[in-house]
């Protein structure tokens, strides 16, 4: 196995600010046995574009938050080479975001030989 890529796209009640995605971009490692190496780093959008984006360098690989403010739809992406609990990491981002509606899924990186 190359790495477990946890991908979660929803519809949520309002925008989400960026104090939230920095919370959750602090706190979401230590909940799935993960340090952070750098970051966190949240930026807003352009005015063509606006909402929020965060990332940050995790063990072995990152976490990616993307906010769109239009639509009121947020799409987070957790990926590490190293083995973590998806499930927790979701029910961690459901007590944090208000979802309207929510997909989650996971993808094992690996080679096919």
């Amino acid at each position: 196995m190359i790495g477990i890529h946890l991908m979660v796209d929803g519809e949520t009640n309002g925008p989400i600010s960026e104090e939230t995605v920095e919370r959750i971009l602090k706190e979401l490692p230590a909940r799935i046995d993960m340090n952070i190496l750098d970051g966190p780093y949240v930026v807003r959008g352009v005015p063509e574009n606006p909402g929020v984006t965060g990332i940050e360098v995790i063990d072995k690989s990152h976490i990616a938050i993307h906010t769109f403010d239009e639509n009121n739809t947020i799409s987070i992406d957790v990926y590490s080479c190293k083995p973590f609990n998806a499930k927790k990491a979701v029910e961690y981002l459901k007590e944090h975001i208000k979802f309207m509606e929510i997909t989650s899924r996971t993808i094992t990186r690996e080679i096919i030989r």
